[in-house]
């Protein structure tokens, strides 16, 4: 019964984790595109602060900016602006955060 109980909680556990990984993933060593994974994360929470109404001024600029440095084949540099318009992205959700409790203190 064990055995049981083992093989179909692992097979769970591995189909729940089935797309996990992007569609760039590169099978032959493991890798994954930097560029796709932080332009998607970037897009991602961008969306949320827009949503929000809390979006940074640059950050969807940034976004746009590091796909025509991508499409142009300067991919690293493609890549570390995709990194900052995600970091402007988180920063901006956590000022959402703070914003839930702005007001005066007596």
């Amino acid at each position: 019964m064990r055995k049981v109980l083992l093989i179909t909680l692992s097979v769970f556990a591995l189909t729940t984790q089935a797309d996990y990984l992007p569609a760039s993933h590169n099978w032959n060593d493991g890798s994954v595109d930097p560029f796709v994974v932080a332009i998607s994360a970037a897009q991602n929470d961008y969306s949320k602060a827009l949503a929000a109404a809390m979006a940074w001024r640059d950050t969807g600029s940034m976004i746009d900016k590091a796909k025509d440095l991508h499409k142009a084949g300067k991919v690293d540099e493609a890549t570390e602006l995709a990194k900052k318009a995600h970091n402007q992205a988180v920063s901006s959700l956590a000022q959402i955060e703070l914003a839930k409790s702005a007001g005066p203190r007596f």
